[in-house]
């Protein structure tokens, strides 16, 4: 079956796994996971109180370690270097070390036509100007299992990014540690920082 279905009982695990990807009850809800030669990730889809199960936790694993920070610097230069265009790089592992992706593209001020790449580990884009949020046309391109990112506010001192992980079509966000080794540029990451009331005034349009 491409879809499995597993409860996690005190005594273990009974269920029949998926070959892609399988939905886990446990104590705090359901869960979705799947595992692949360079990613595995679990994350919780609806919580809820399940009495008698044991609990199931949420997890991020790169089997070939993190990624190396200076990639995505790289790639947000790029970015930077076309503020007013969107713009897509993936990381592939080619069986040694990490490497950029950069596809065929045609990015506009407010739409991106790329081709998706194969075997990648991870997919970030840019918003422009714009602040950085996953948008409803990425919910429905990012139906793979990786990671995601999005950076947005280009024009900016501090661009901003936002960092989730995609398991079929199920997300959940993930911390900059978890993907990277090393520290962080010089960003705002969306969802690890506390936003100051600047930020959310020009979120929302104000003056």
């Amino acid at each position: 079956m491409p879809v499995g279905h597993l409860v996690n009982h005190h005594a273990g695990l009974t269920g029949v796994q998926g070959i892609g990807y399988d939905y886990v009850l446990g104590a705090g809800g359901v869960y979705v996971q799947s595992a692949s030669a360079h990613l595995t990730a679990r994350v919780l889809i609806a919580p809820c109180l399940v009495r008698g199960l044991a609990p199931v936790s949420e997890k991020v694993t790169l089997p070939h370690g993190r990624i190396p920070a200076r990639l995505f610097e790289e790639g947000l230069r790029w970015f930077q270097d076309a503020p007013d265009t969107e713009r897509f790089f993936a990381v592939r592992w080619d069986g040694h070390a990490y490497r950029p992706v950069v596809p065929p593209q045609a990015g506009s001020r407010a739409s991106l036509i790329y081709q998706p790449p194969s075997g990648v580990v991870a997919e970030f884009h840019s918003h422009g100007s714009l602040s950085a949020f996953f948008s409803a046309t990425d919910d429905r391109d990012e139906q793979g299992c990786r990671i995601y990112g999005v950076a947005g506010r280009l024009h900016s001192a501090r661009p901003e990014l936002r960092l989730r992980v995609g398991v079929y079509g199920h997300f959940a966000p993930v911390e900059w540690s978890h993907v990277f080794d090393g520290p962080a540029p010089d960003v705002r990451l969306s969802g690890e920082e506390p936003e100051s009331l600047l930020d959310i005034i020009q979120q929302q349009g104000g003056n």
